[in-house]
């Protein structure tokens, strides 16, 4: 064998997403992941997903080929944990290889432990991705953990650096020292934009060489379509009318819904033009407040909150609705803009951030700290067809760049890369 040249046999990758509640937000990009990697028919790769259980029925659907996955189960140091094996195979995996002198620790670990850690606390491995002969682990979300093994590391955003005043001051010392600690780790840092990874290197004076761009898909992408009767069973059962606008998201501050609020009081007032808005996504304590709003703007009668709603549902509402508006003040990716254009939904979006360069020319944009201007983008929007028609053609060319096969392609020859790289380190 050449000098310099590693064989090596297939290689496992742990795919490590131990969150709560994974049915929003960053939980569709991995779904989309999973979606992508199980398209792949290269054979010298196993991807291994580590879930907490309650995700098991969530993302198994999505999973075949070479992908597997790992519940974790809430109780400490279970025997032997089960691999569900997707693709027509279930089988139970082999006993874990002793760690740490014998003893395999099981430590359940997730996002709302690590929310406890006192701020000069990072987690460290629980062994578990060690112990089933991964070569690497690649952590899709902020939450991570120290390891020997190499790693890519997902930092979504940088918000905390951004908007300091949605955190309290001992979750911006957490994020700030987990997120540090990561980056420094990884052997690649992953970002979904060329603005993620200029802030990066601003904000943490990362070395460009070590941070890649990747382009995520979609779940949207991974979801059967609705069929028209399904769609007119969500219009039925939600009470959807004709002409309406989504905007979903959960109500975090810096998602920005009271501006939305005001700029549809202007429309009201300034336009004459009341239209429905409904808001989707998990409620938060200033959904309240928000009401609250609503009602001193006499709009209590045309915003409605549907909270969390279904894959079958979004889809649906998003195929039945007028137009998407996405006031956010801040996006590590943006990921419904990207549903809507696969959808075929127009989008009016904010201009901060990573949003102009995620939906180029698919959209019409506004100052989300403007509700005069999202007023505008929304009377734009509702008043002209050929607006709306011309921004969907739009919207499917966007698309042609963000691709969840296309990501799982360059994942996989990321982690190549990265695990060949390790094994010439330790030859």
């Amino acid at each position: 064998m050449p000098r310099g040249v590693v064989a090596m046999s297939k290689i496992k990758i742990a795919i490590d997403f131990r969150v709560g509640d994974p049915r929003q937000g960053i939980g569709t990009a991995l779904l989309a992941l999973a979606y992508g990697l199980s398209t792949l028919t290269r054979r010298d790769q196993q991807y291994i997903f580590l879930v907490n259980d309650n995700c098991v029925d969530w993302l198994g659907p999505h999973l075949s080929g070479h992908c597997s996955i790992v519940p974790i189960a809430p109780a400490p140091n279970p025997p032997t944990p089960p691999v569900a094996q997707f693709g027509g195979l279930r089988q139970r995996m082999k006993e874990f290889t002793a760690v740490r002198s014998g003893v395999l620790c099981l430590r359940r670990w997730n996002r709302k432990m690590l929310d406890t850690l006192r701020p000069n606390e990072v987690p460290s491995s629980d062994g578990l991705a060690e112990s089933l002969g991964c070569d690497m682990i690649h952590f899709p979300s902020q939450s991570a953990y120290t390891t020997n093994l190499p790693t890519i590391y997902q930092p979504w955003d940088l918000q905390h650096r951004h908007l300091p005043q949605f955190f309290s001051k001992e979750e911006l010392k957490r994020r700030e020292l987990v997120y540090r600690s990561f980056c420094k780790q990884a052997s690649v840092v992953c970002v979904t934009t060329e603005w993620g990874k200029r802030d990066l290197v601003k904000q943490y004076r990362v070395d460009p060489s070590k941070i890649v761009v990747v382009r995520f898909g979609t779940a949207f992408e991974a979801y059967m379509p609705p069929s028209q009767s399904e769609i007119d069973e969500v219009r039925q059962e939600l009470g959807l009318p004709q002409t309406f606008l989504i905007f979903p998201a959960v109500t975090w501050p810096h998602k920005n819904h009271e501006n939305l609020i005001r700029g549809l009081s202007v429309m009201k007032e300034k336009y004459g033009r009341p239209v429905e808005m409904y808001f989707t996504g998990a409620p938060t304590e200033l959904e309240r407040q928000l009401k609250e709003l609503t009602i001193r703007l006499n709009l209590q009668d045309t915003v409605h909150f549907l909270g969390f709603v279904s894959p079958k549902q979004i889809q649906a509402i998003f195929r039945l609705a007028t137009a998407m508006v996405f006031p956010s003040k801040f996006e590590g990716l943006g990921l419904p803009v990207l549903e809507a254009f696969r959808a075929g939904l127009p989008v009016a979006c904010s201009s901060a951030t990573v949003l102009p360069e995620v939906a180029g020319d698919g959209a019409i944009f506004f100052d989300p700290d403007s509700p005069e201007e999202i007023a505008t983008a929304v009377k734009s929007l509702v008043d002209s067809p050929e607006l709306r028609a011309g921004l969907v053609e739009r919207g499917y060319k966007v698309l042609e760049g963000y691709s969840a096969i296309a990501a799982a392609n360059q994942f996989a020859e990321l982690y190549d890369r990265i695990v060949r790289s390790a094994a010439r380190k330790d030859a």
